[in-house]
C-alpha cells in the first residue's frame, strides 16, 4: 500500500542537517486599531512532530530590543491561535504602537 503522499516528506533523509518543516498557511490578521495602518502575516509550519506559528512583525522595546513571538501547537489552527494571541498580548502591552516601534521580518520570507 502506497504512502499518504502529505506525510512521505517526513521521512526525507536530511544529510546531516537538524531539521525539515514545510508551510501549510499564511494567513494575513488585520488589526489596524493596534498595528500602525496596516496588517501582518502569520505563517505556520508542519514540522515532524507539531505545528509553529511565525508573525512576520516584531517590536521594538523600550530598552531598545526587538522583540518576537510565534505560536505552537498540535495543529495549524492551535499554532495560530496561539500565535494570535501571543500577538494580542504583546500589542496589549503599550498604549499605542508608533511604525518606528516595529521590525518587519524581509518581505521575500513572506
Amino acid at each position: 500500500m502506497m504512502e499518504k503522499p502529505s506525510s512521505t516528506w517526513k521521512k526525507v533523509d536530511l544529510h546531516g542537517s537538524h531539521q525539515i518543516s514545510r508551510v501549510v498557511g499564511e494567513y494575513v490578521i488585520h488589526d489596524h486599531p493596534r498595528v500602525p495602518s496596516t496588517s501582518y502575516r502569520i505563517k505556520v509550519f508542519e514540522r515532524r512532530n507539531d505545528f509553529l506559528a511565525l508573525p512576520n512583525l516584531r517590536f521594538r522595546l523600550h530598552d531598545g530590543r526587538v522583540d518576537g513571538i510565534c505560536g505552537g501547537g498540535a495543529t495549524e489552527v492551535e499554532a495560530l491561535q496561539d500565535a494570535i494571541a501571543r500577538m494580542s498580548e504583546l500589542l496589549a502591552s503599550r498604549p499605542r504602537w508608533e511604525e518606528s516601534d516595529l521590525e518587519w521580518n524581509d518581505p521575500r520570507d513572506f
